[in-house]
């Protein structure tokens, strides 16, 4: 049981989005109750903080160690005494990741990772 509460969404963006999940093909691949389930399991996700705020970098501008340091900096003005961590994401190299602390029982997963 998920103790985020359902996500309400305007009904035009609700429709959009189912429209996509049971479209003709995914029901014919899957069945119409399985394109269903997935469709209630996008709202769930839907409803959940993300993991991580993600920040990219304009190494144009600025260097990623760089900008690290300064979110850092900023995090521990923000959170007096709270370590609060900044890691560069390990594929995209431009990328860097702040968990987000709250609650949430997948601590430690890629917002991208969910669906």
């Amino acid at each position: 049981m998920s103790i985020f509460p359902k996500i309400s969404l305007r009904l035009e963006v609700e429709n959009y989005l189912k429209e996509g999940f049971m479209n003709k093909e995914i029901v014919s691949a899957f069945g119409k109750e399985k394109a269903e389930r997935k469709f209630e399991t996008l709202l769930n996700h839907l409803s959940h903080p993300p993991s991580f705020t993600t920040v990219r970098v304009n190494t144009h501008l600025a260097s990623v160690p760089h900008v690290k340091n300064l979110l850092l900096d900023e995090l521990q003005k923000q959170f007096n005494g709270l370590s609060v961590p900044v890691i560069q994401h390990p594929d995209l190299q431009d990328v860097l990741l702040i968990p987000v602390i709250g609650p949430r029982y997948e601590s430690w997963r890629c917002c991208f990772c969910i669906l």
